[in-house]
């Protein structure tokens, strides 16, 4: 079906079964161009909404908010926000279900655990009101696809469930889709998938930043010619300026970062410059903190806590996400005024422990190649039970590249002042963990000494 036809054909069948997303999606494009004063008006008054609405309806933060002497009749200071303790993974676990609300009735809700990067898998609930689909419309939108665009997606257990996939794909008509699932990505699942690919020929491909990578490598190696997309869209871990060139080279189509989680989907992504990640600041609130709690500024590096505008059913206020990032300074000439983040800087938990106790944040890490993009593909850095280091690298298109690898492995000896052993391994692939990338990999990095 040629794209205009199907086109006006989705938007007739939504208006139809989903009229308020059209009406949503036209709301969410004024949001992101309100003046900076408006906007934080907007923001104060969902965060008071949600507030609100936690203390009358969750046990949990009826009773936390009390003890911390909270009134609702503070809300209407601007600053009291920022005297809410700050909620923590551990106390989401083991409040699960005081933090339910009485809006979380079955209908209502979707179940769904993160993905235990950290090691430690966490349940929430998500409320099925809340159209985070209409987000993703509106970033895709930046990058030049519509509503209605064929999609290709590698993403965990995507189209294993055929009924699942069935419905998905009758709800959707006439928009086709191809999936992969990234728990299994070998020969055959790839060549399935790029057969498919070539008959619905996807405007946008989203999927992990593994994954993907994974799947550029099989179609370079192949020396396959597919369709071009419209644009690639990445998610879940750090993408590397070298890797997105790659990726944009074998599919011929920019590459673009996206910040989400299962807590609280789509959170923040990039728009067609591609210089940074647009927080969704109408839906989400989002905070950087230093280790004491307090706001940082501009440049400075600091922990991700969030606050969901639209869960009702699992409340989620001044959550810390695990992740480090910091705020991009100035605004973008595209004319979105949300505040920017840089990209994702990694998890806290990532780092390097040595058997003196010092500990080597994985954000720094994380950049090593950065001064020479070109010289690696992939790379990660192993650490075994010994405290051993093992940096394996996949050479990349710079001419110089096994030279830029063994400086990159002496400097990396620097750092850790020749406590441990450090071991530079080229090797051909590095596998991903069901589709996540992983720059570290610690054998201790639970069970070693504390910082």
């Amino acid at each position: 079906m040629a794209g205009s036809l199907r086109n006006q054909v989705f938007e007739t069948k939504l208006r139809l079964v989903r009229p308020t997303e059209f009406a949503e999606l036209r709301a969410l494009a004024q949001s992101e161009r309100l003046d900076a004063e408006r906007l934080r008006s907007l923001q104060q008054a969902r965060a008071a909404e949600i507030v609100r609405f936690a203390m009358a309806h969750t046990d949990y933060y009826r009773e936390r908010y009390a003890r911390a002497g909270i009134d609702p009749r503070d809300l209407a200071d601007p600053q009291w926000f920022q005297s809410l303790p700050v909620l923590e993974r551990a106390e989401v676990r083991e409040n699960f279900e005081r933090i339910r609300s009485a809006e979380a009735t079955p209908s209502n809700v979707q179940r769904a655990v993160t993905g235990g990067t950290t090691g430690e898998p966490l349940r929430v609930l998500r409320d099925a009101r809340a159209n985070h689909r209409t987000l993703g419309w509106r970033l895709h939108r930046w990058w030049g696809v519509g509503p209605s665009d064929n999609r290709a997606l590698i993403l965990r257990d995507a189209g294993t469930d055929f009924w699942k996939t069935l419905r998905h794909e009758a709800l959707w008509w006439p928009t086709r889709s191809v999936q992969m699932d990234a728990n299994h990505i070998d020969e055959r699942s790839t060549a399935k998938f790029l057969a498919g690919w070539e008959s619905v020929r996807p405007a946008l491909l989203t999927g992990y930043v593994g994954a993907v990578i994974e799947l550029a490598q099989f179609v370079k190696r192949s020396g396959r010619a597919i369709p071009p997309p419209k644009a690639v869209g990445l998610t879940s871990a750090l993408v590397t300026p070298g890797q997105k060139r790659f990726i944009g080279e074998v599919f011929g189509a920019p590459v673009y970062d996206h910040y989400q989680c299962v807590e609280s989907p789509m959170l923040a992504g990039e728009c067609a410059r591609s210089d940074g990640l647009h927080v969704f600041a109408d839906s989400r609130l989002v905070e950087i903190l230093d280790g004491d709690g307090r706001a940082v500024g501009p440049g400075e590096t600091g922990n991700v806590v969030i606050t969901d505008f639209r869960n009702r059913v699992f409340p989620l206020i001044r959550y810390r996400l695990g992740d480090l990032a910091r705020w991009k300074e100035g605004s973008c000439p595209c004319g979105v005024t949300f505040p920017m983040l840089e990209p994702v800087r990694g998890r806290i938990t990532d780092v390097l422990r040595l058997p003196s106790g010092s500990v080597i944040a994985g954000v720094g890490m994380c950049a090593i190649f950065h001064p020479w993009p070109e010289a690696v593909r992939q790379f990660q850095l192993r650490q075994e039970a010994d405290y051993s280091l093992t940096l394996q690298c996949v050479r990349g298109s710079d001419p110089n590249a096994d030279a830029i690898m063994r400086l990159v492995a002496d400097r990396l000896r620097a750092t850790v002042r020749g406590e441990v052993p450090v071991r530079l391994e080229v090797v051909d692939v590095i596998h991903h963990d069901r589709g996540k990338q992983h720059f570290i990999v610690s054998a201790v990095a639970r069970s070693g000494p504390s910082p």
